[in-house]
């Protein structure tokens, strides 16, 4: 999915939205200069016939990367007129095998947009968009026929409408904004789970299982964006049960793990306002304290989502000597990853993020309980849920942490929603898929 919000957008005054070939027409028409961001091409990309040459693509792409990304703009000339390309004569798939071959590490979250032409004159576009990257800087490998056919690997950058190459100083600069951007995005991560455990565990007087998952953007939105309103936050909720059902669906061919969904059932949908973000959940309020299996959902005005679910089933079981078992169902466990992975990319397509998104899952008891305390899956085996007695019982359960890339589709979201509830249940022995 390509960014909605561009150098173009800006120049001509148009909202957020899909760039078009009229746009770049017009942005042709009236001159618009080469800048960081933006990069005029005249000649469609070209496959070298010699193997390891450089390759002037990928070094492109990596430039914008590496600097704060940007539109590669092929059919438009060097004095900015629009001279078309041929669109039958590019292939993506061959392009995003030169970004994995010559790049390390590899530009993640390029989209391809072919354009063609609207007024007949038979000018057709091609715009190749490079979001920011977050694992910046980005080599470029390859020799050089002009560098004496030496081997060459080098960090290119955008300066002002030029590509140049990062001095050593630079790149070491670079290499220490990216781990800053790692550590801060942890410690963000860690505070999200301190918080939401802390209020659960005030909440709660029982010891209960639950899973708190944290989606945040990389690149989180400024405090200056408008925050959605409730409708917004309503409409995302609605969605994301859908595309959850359409993941789910891709990724778990094995009933016997799965149960009903939760969010539908245990949510109003109608969220309230929180510190700087929406809250749905069946708890705080103590007229609607009720029975039913614990849910909180926040959606941050930042792009941020915590959800937090009471997986605890009351399923008997004398658990072994010396030790009370908690028994943890899966199908729940289930079901909260994805649905809560499905919301976090609602939400940021909601509001536009074009980042990606890192995961945290952490299934702890809460209040803490005794250290004898063990977590026991819940499966359903006939037709009914039973404790898996084949299966592991943790008193610990490590969180697991993954990732959601920029422009994805339901595979790719199912994908990462499986890995991430997988990371938890193998710790009791188990896999969605089966082994």
């Amino acid at each position: 999915m390509a960014r909605s919000w561009t150098r173009l957008h800006e120049y001509l005054g148009h909202p957020p939205e899909p760039l078009t070939y009229d746009m770049v027409a017009e942005a042709v028409q009236r001159k618009l200069a080469e800048s960081d961001d933006l990069d005029w091409k005249e000649m469609v990309p070209v496959e070298s016939k010699v193997k390891g040459e450089w390759n002037e693509f990928s070094k492109d792409v990596a430039a914008m990367a590496n600097t704060r990304g940007g539109l590669l703009v092929y059919g438009v000339s060097d004095a900015v007129e629009l001279v078309g390309v041929d669109l039958d004569e590019i292939d993506d798939k061959k392009l995003g095998q030169w970004l994995r071959v010559h790049l390390q590490p590899v530009v993640t979250g390029v989209s391809y947009l072919k354009l063609p032409a609207t007024d007949g004159s038979g000018r057709d576009v091609f715009v190749v968009d490079v979001p920011a990257s977050e694992t910046a800087p980005h080599f470029l490998y390859g020799w050089q026929q002009k560098d004496k056919d030496k081997t060459t690997f080098n960090a290119p950058f955008r300066h002002r409408d030029d590509t140049a190459y990062m001095p050593e100083h630079q790149v070491a600069a670079a290499y220490r904004a990216r781990f800053s951007r790692q550590r801060a995005a942890e410690a963000a991560l860690g505070e999200h789970v301190q918080h939401t455990t802390a209020l659960i565990a005030g909440e709660k007087d029982n010891p209960a299982a639950w899973l708190v998952v944290v989606a945040r953007p990389t690149r989180p939105l400024p405090r200056t964006v408008p925050a959605p309103t409730r409708v917004e936050a309503k409409y995302v909720l609605a969605q994301s049960v859908k595309r959850a059902e359409r993941a789910l669906s891709r990724a778990v061919p094995l009933r016997r793990l799965l149960g009903p969904q939760l969010f539908p059932d245990l949510l109003d949908n109608n969220p309230s306002r929180g510190l700087r973000r929406w809250v749905d959940t069946n708890m705080l309020v103590p007229t609607r304290a009720a029975s039913r299996r614990g849910v909180l959902v926040e959606l941050h005005h930042d792009g941020s989502v915590v959800t937090a679910v009471d997986l605890s089933h009351k399923a008997p079981s004398d658990g072994m000597p010396g030790s009370t078992v908690l028994p943890v169902s899966c199908p729940a466990l289930i079901n909260t990853v994805f649905e809560s992975v499905a919301l976090a990319h609602e939400h940021r397509l909601a509001l536009r993020v074009d980042s990606s998104i890192d995961l945290r899952a952490v299934l702890t008891i809460l209040p803490e309980a005794d250290k004898a305390v063990r977590l026991a899956p819940v499966v359903i085996e006939l037709g009914r849920l039973a404790i898996a007695e084949w299966g592991r019982q943790p008193k610990k359960v490590q969180p697991a942490d993954g990732e959601l890339a920029p422009f994805i589709d339901d595979e790719a979201l199912a994908a990462a929603a499986t890995e991430l509830a997988e990371l938890l249940l193998h710790q009791f022995g188990m896999n969605i898929l089966g082994d």
